[in-house]
């Protein structure tokens, strides 16, 4: 079946100019599955709330564009992000065993998002900040039948892998001015993958003497994000590892509804919610938009456009303080009250700084 897009806008990542002069950028919109569409529809309002002169371009991706297309995550969709650089997602529905993979996967890998950036709001003030590398590990998912019975799959760590993430965690703690970052790892068991993960980052840390490293096993990690998360300001993890502490986080935060994540490569940036798509939610407009909202603020800085991101990270904080409350958090405001809140206090803040 050949697919033909609800919206083509012609153009690349800067599409032209449209009223008054301004800058048009184009952002691949995919509404995913689940919750994903009526995220997306208040992450799109949240967009144009910070006045980005904006032209969407929306594209399948998930398991209902497998249903229609026959893959997860249509040639068609990948190439408009590597186009235009810039995308705003819903989460995906993905069936556990059987062999239909996550467009996530697609995603990440044919763009080389290598980077993945989860802010754990367990203190208001300062986040613990989550670096993942998000394209080797297992999710690079090189598996096979050894023998009837016998599944085998590879963990893969490059020292190319290992060390561009590393600069990726360092370089934030440095523009954050963040103290420490700390690598969470299982190099006692796993000798050679992280193994290398942890001699890589510790030369990289040299060359950041501002910021102090350490170290830390995995199972240690969770007990301590738990019990003592203030022990934590930037952690730097492979991509299983990193799953399972971001979502740990989100517990400690008090809600995977709170858990923003941007997937980001050589100048190409994916915005998402860090949750899944939470089916038995849609269509209800029960769904907390602020996930994805702090996604919309990191990727609105990712841009460049600082004051914008800015307002929303702001408004966001507000919201947790003053803000209706959803369900995930014992309230019962619908996904368009927070929205309209976020939204109203992002206009008033971008009109107040003038």
């Amino acid at each position: 079946m050949v697919w033909e897009p609800a919206r083509r806008v012609p153009g690349g990542w800067w599409q032209g100019r449209g009223t008054g002069g301004a800058v048009v950028r184009t952002i691949v919109r995919i509404a995913g599955d689940g919750v994903g569409p009526e995220l997306v529809a208040a992450g799109s309002r949240l967009v144009e709330a910070t006045g980005l002169p904006v032209e969407w371009l929306d594209m399948p991706a998930g398991l209902g564009a497998y249903h229609q297309f026959g893959v997860t995550a249509p040639p068609e969709t990948i190439e408009a992000v590597r186009r235009h650089r810039v995308a705003l997602k819903g989460p995906f529905a993905t069936p556990s065993g059987g062999s239909v993979r996550s467009a996530n996967h697609y995603l990440r890998q044919q763009l080389d998002l290598y980077a993945c950036i989860r802010p754990i709001p367990v203190d208001a003030s300062r986040p613990i900040l989550l670096v993942r590398e998000n394209v080797e590990d297992m999710y690079a998912a090189i598996e096979w039948w050894a023998a009837p019975g016998v599944a085998q799959a590879v963990k893969i760590a490059t020292r190319h892998g290992c060390e561009r993430i590393a600069e990726t965690a360092f370089a934030l703690a440095r523009r954050q001015n963040r103290k420490k970052v700390t690598l969470v790892h299982k190099a006692n068991n796993l000798k050679l993958t992280e193994g290398l993960f942890l001699e890589v980052a510790r030369e990289v840390s040299g060359r950041y003497p501002e910021v102090a490293f350490d170290d830390m096993l995995a199972d240690t990690a969770c007990s301590t994000l738990v019990l003592d998360p203030g022990a934590f300001d930037v952690i730097l993890t492979s991509n299983t590892f990193g799953d399972l502490l971001s979502n740990l986080g989100a517990a400690v935060a008090g809600s995977l509804g709170l858990v923003g994540s941007l997937n980001s490569g050589a100048g190409v940036h994916i915005a998402e919610a860090a949750h899944g798509d939470a089916g038995h939610l849609a269509n209800r407009r029960q769904v907390n938009p602020l996930a994805l909202f702090e996604s919309v603020a990191m990727l609105l800085s990712a841009l460049g456009e600082d004051r914008r991101g800015e307002a929303v990270s702001a408004a966001i904080l507000a919201a947790k303080k003053d803000g209706p409350t959803t369900l995930d958090l014992g309230g019962d405001a619908t996904t368009d009250a927070v929205t309209d809140f976020v939204c109203d206090t992002v206009t008033e803040r971008l009109a107040e700084d003038g």
